[in-house]
Parts: C-alpha cells; structure tokens; sequence
C-alpha cells in the first residue's frame, strides 16, 4: 500500500464516522459537535498530509 492509498482509505474511514456522528439521533447536540469537529481536524491534517507529500486524493 502507498502513501496515496493509505490516505485515501483514512479519509473515507473519518467522512463515515463523520456521517455517523450525524445520523446518532441519541447523542446530544453538545456532543456531537465536540465529537465532529475532533474528526474534521483528522480529516483535514489527512488533506494536508496529502497536499504535504504531493498526492491527489479523490475522497475529498
């Protein structure tokens, strides 16, 4: 597996989760909203790693 890949499949893992997070209706607003923007950051240091070794992702 090459950088490109594992970056790929890491950022599908956390857009799910993010999708997830949304559609628990038994989590509360406050939750889900610290529990979001911790998976954003995750989802945006994966971009940048990215943008970093140069590698266009297509699950942006």
């Amino acid at each position: 597996m090459n950088y490109r890949e594992d970056l790929e499949i890491k950022l599908q893992k956390v857009t799910l989760a993010i999708h997830e997070v949304l559609e628990d209706i038994y989590k509360t607003d406050q939750e889900k909203q610290k529990i979001i923007f911790k998976l954003i950051e995750f989802k945006e240091a994966i971009i940048s790693k990215a943008i970093e070794l140069n590698i266009e992702l297509e699950a942006a």
